[in-house]
């Protein structure tokens, strides 16, 4: 089984990357939290790793952080949540994000992007709410609100939903109201 992998990033897609290491090329798929935080192409790059066999394929998963990898194996072994599921629930949201949805019981939280319907996303809080207590802190529950209308605000002005993510991570905690939020996403987005 493959844990991790440190080797030159040689290829860059949003459904995969590639790392070469050892003189071989390794086709990894990544959350999109993960492809946005990785070097240029050319640059050394290491990830931890799950790895599956579908369908008599392997296929391996990574990610920058241990615990976005233990939260996928996590979410993984849910009946009815498989890899490709449990990558895009994590490419939607940041692990504290994800680990407050659970202890909330915020179902819609999870399930908005995410492409797993609500039901789904109560059956991952239902199985996972025990496992993820000493995962780690929680996000402001309020923040996470908030950003859902910062985000709404920014579509409906015509950004790009990589150009709202990127802008709401770079919004400061300490701003709360939603207006002084969306202020803000809009300065960052007009420099």
């Amino acid at each position: 089984m493959i844990y991790s992998l440190n080797g030159m990033l040689v290829e860059k897609n949003k459904q995969f990357i590639a790392i070469e290491a050892g003189g071989v090329g390794y086709k990894v798929f990544v959350s999109k939290n993960t492809f946005n935080k990785l070097s240029k192409i050319g640059q050394n790059v290491s990830i931890f790793c799950s790895y599956h066999i579908r369908q008599e394929m392997p296929e391996i998963y990574g990610f920058l952080d241990k615990k976005e990898l233990e939260v996928f194996e996590l979410l993984n072994s849910i009946s009815g949540i498989g890899p490709k599921s449990a990558i895009a629930v994590l490419g939607e949201l940041k692990i504290e994000k994800f680990l407050t949805a659970i202890s909330q019981n915020r179902a819609d939280i999870i399930a908005e992007g995410s492409g797993i319907g609500k039901k789904k996303a109560e059956r991952i809080i239902l199985e996972l709410k025990d496992k993820i207590k000493k995962m780690g802190k929680e996000a402001d529950l309020g923040l996470m609100d908030a950003d859902k209308d910062v985000k709404s605000a920014l579509k409906n002005l015509g950004y790009s939903s990589r150009e709202i993510e990127s802008t709401i991570e770079n919004i400061p905690e300490n701003i709360k109201k939603v207006e002084d939020r969306i202020k803000f996403a809009l300065k960052i987005i007009g420099r």
